[in-house]
Order: C-alpha cells, then sequence, then structure tokens
C-alpha cells in the first residue's frame, strides 16, 4: 500500500509526463504564431509556445482517400484567426500541431496535423477553425490555368511582369471612425475606383480595397497596428483583370493571359 509521500510523487510525474501539443501557425513570408495547450511556456526548436485556450478534435479522414479535417475551438480570439479573416482570400494561413511529453530532454515532437486554415465561425467568444490537411492540394485541378475571359495571372506576379514597386504609393491617412476608411489627398489624383481589388501594406498586415472615391478609399477589415499619427502606409492599385483594364490602365496586353473573344452565350442556344 502506497503511503502519502509516494502517491504525491507519483502525481508529480505524472503531471510531468503529460503530454502537451504545440501549435505553429504561419503565412508564406510573413508572421509565425505559436500556441502550446500547456499550462506553461514551452521553449521548442527556439521558439517559444505560449499558453493559450484551445483544444483540437480528432482528425477525421476515411479509406476512400477523402481530406484530412481538423477542428480547433478557441475560447477567444487569437491573433491568426483574425488575420485569417482580415485576409481572406489574400492569404493562407498553414498550420503545424505537434505532440511532445515535458519530461524529455531535448524534447522530441511527434506531428499531428499539417495543413492550412480553411474558414472560421464564430459564437460569441470562442471560435471554431476549421483546418485542411497538406493533401488538399493535391487535389486541385491540373492545369492551373483556365480557358476564360478574364487573366489568369495575379497583379504582380511572374506571369503579369508588372513591377509592384513601380506603383507603389507611401503615405500617411485619416481613419474613419470605424478605421476601413482611409482619407488622403494622394488618392485624388487617381480616377475612382483605381485602387479597387488592390491592397494596403503596413508591416505584416495586408488589406483588400474594396472601394475607392476621391481621396478615400475603404479596406476589408481594420490595421489592428497602425498609428495614424505617426505611421504611413503602403498602397498598390487593384486590376480586375480584363482585357481592357491590362491594356488602358497597364499596358501590359502582351503578358494577358486571358480568351477574352470567348461567346459569353452559347451560340447553339442563342436565338436569332
Amino acid at each position: 500500500m502506497k503511503n502519502v509521500s509516494e502517491t504525491y510523487i507519483t502525481k508529480e510525474v505524472a503531471s510531468q509526463r503529460k503530454p502537451a501539443e504545440l501549435y505553429h501557425i504561419w503565412r508564406d513570408g510573413g508572421e509565425h504564431w505559436y500556441y502550446t495547450s500547456g499550462d506553461t511556456t514551452i521553449t521548442y526548436d527556439g521558439n517559444d509556445y505560449l499558453p493559450a485556450t484551445l483544444k483540437r478534435a480528432s482528425a477525421k479522414y476515411d479509406s476512400q482517400l477523402e481530406v484530412t479535417t481538423m477542428e480547433i475551438t478557441l475560447g477567444y480570439l487569437e491573433d491568426p484567426v483574425t488575420e485569417f479573416i482580415a485576409n481572406n482570400p489574400i492569404e493562407i494561413l498553414w498550420i503545424d500541431i505537434r505532440k511532445l511529453f515535458r519530461d524529455q530532454d531535448p524534447f522530441e515532437t511527434s506531428v499531428i496535423f499539417l495543413g492550412q486554415i480553411k474558414k472560421v465561425s464564430f459564437q460569441g467568444n470562442s471560435a471554431k477553425v476549421v483546418c485542411v490537411g497538406f493533401e488538399h492540394f493535391l487535389q486541385m485541378p491540373v492545369p492551373v490555368f483556365r480557358y476564360q475571359i478574364t487573366c489568369n495571372h495575379k497583379l504582380f506576379d511572374d506571369g503579369c511582369g508588372i513591377d509592384k514597386a513601380t506603383y507603389k504609393i507611401t503615405t500617411n491617412v485619416t481613419l474613419s471612425a470605424d478605421k476601413t476608411k482611409l482619407t488622403s489627398s494622394d488618392f485624388e489624383s487617381y480616377d475612382d475606383g483605381y485602387f479597387i481589388y488592390g491592397s494596403v501594406e503596413h508591416g505584416s498586415e495586408y488589406r483588400m480595397i474594396t472601394d475607392h472615391v476621391g481621396d478615400t478609399i475603404t479596406i476589408a477589415y481594420k490595421l489592428n497596428e497602425f498609428d495614424e499619427y505617426t505611421d504611413s502606409i503602403d498602397v498598390y492599385p487593384g486590376c480586375d483583370r480584363q482585357i481592357e483594364t491590362c491594356r488602358d490602365k497597364y499596358d501590359n496586353v502582351i503578358n494577358f493571359l486571358g480568351f477574352p473573344f470567348i461567346p459569353q452565350e452559347n451560340p447553339a442556344t442563342r436565338m436569332p
């Protein structure tokens, strides 16, 4: 029969042995976030994983080789979740979940899940994050280009060939009360709509521009880390991928990758 001292030691060892999960969330070429389901900060591979109120469901897959899915519930809104909403669909957030035992020296981890955040839903102050496994990309159609009226390139990518720096506007702005409308005299020198579908960039934050009238542009979601009294922002124009825009706005028809003369109506069924 164990005495009190032995029981205490057993519980203490069990607590140390209890596994913790590490959640690494990042965007390509951007920020990284590190969280753990443990009750204390865990340093692994040179990064500090901070305790967070979160839990995950089991990974779901079946014999039909459907894409693995994972649901994560957060007790309050963590930065990566709000970042995803703000940037969607501009950027992809990746997630890597690992398990370790805290009594190991040195730490070794086993991978539980690797994929990307697909969507986020809310209920009060909690959020549910739905993730899809890396094999999701193996089901994407190939080739990546489509026979369509609009251009297949993304503005400023290698195929488009336009130098992004040439179109950058760095300016100071004033904000509306909801911090989604940005006003600057620099915007007035461009035709209304010039910046629609473009982006506002400040540090590691990116926001899509949804409207432009006169000296004011509207962004999809407010900038969380912007101080209008001290900071400037970078603003880039947008493109609706129509051949007229490519020709008149960017003089770049030579790189247009679309099929603008495809009939929009079926000629076999069109009435004379």
